[in-house]
């Protein structure tokens, strides 16, 4: 990654379907396999769930349209997210963020952070203007908090790999999408 570049949108890293496990937090990939499994279900075992995955399908969709709205309501010059690993490809990928770099830069937590990569890192925040770096289960609290105090950002913790209380998917959404927009406003 170069002086001053996010990952770029066709990343193959980020790209969907590429390494890059955290489908999860794009509505329209979840309804990919939504229909994917429907089918593979009625194809091997004659289990017929089209019309509970078509329900899924339209709450899916209008989840998407709902995030999609209050995303138009951020500038895309303040849509650069740093994360505590790289855990929103899909998410930035639907929704239009660029992402700068991550914390850890891997698909894994069990990675670990250079110097080298942090210094790089510190450059993209301030060349980028990033004024939040989003934290995740997994990212070291030291190293975010120097390199908050360091760059002048806030760090904003994200529930990136759990369900909410109530166990809704819809909820992990709204809040992961809620709480990004309220943190870049």
């Amino acid at each position: 990654m170069g002086a001053g570049e996010g990952i770029p949108s066709d990343d193959p890293d980020q790209a969907a379907g590429a390494e890059d496990p955290h489908l999860w937090t794009d509505p329209l990939a979840v309804k990919a396999v939504v229909d994917a499994l429907a089918l593979d279900l009625k194809r091997q075992f004659g289990v017929d769930l089209s019309a509970r995955a078509a329900d899924l399908d339209a709450r899916l969709t209008a989840l998407d349209a709902e995030i999609r709205m209050r995303v138009e309501t951020l500038p895309p010059q303040r849509r650069r997210l740093v994360t505590g690993h790289e855990s929103l490809g899909y998410f930035a990928q639907r929704y239009g963020f660029r992402l700068v770099g991550a914390v850890i830069p891997s698909l894994t937590t069990e990675a670990e952070s250079s110097a080298s990569s942090l210094e790089a890192l510190k450059r993209l925040i301030r060349q980028n203007q990033v004024s939040v770096v989003f934290t995740e289960l997994g990212t070291p609290p030291r190293t975010v908090e120097a390199l908050a105090r360091e760059t002048g950002v806030r760090a904003v913790s994200l529930g990136t790999h759990s369900l909410p209380a109530d166990g809704s998917y819809f909820s992990f959404e709204r809040t992961l999408a809620g709480t990004i927009l309220d943190a870049l406003k």
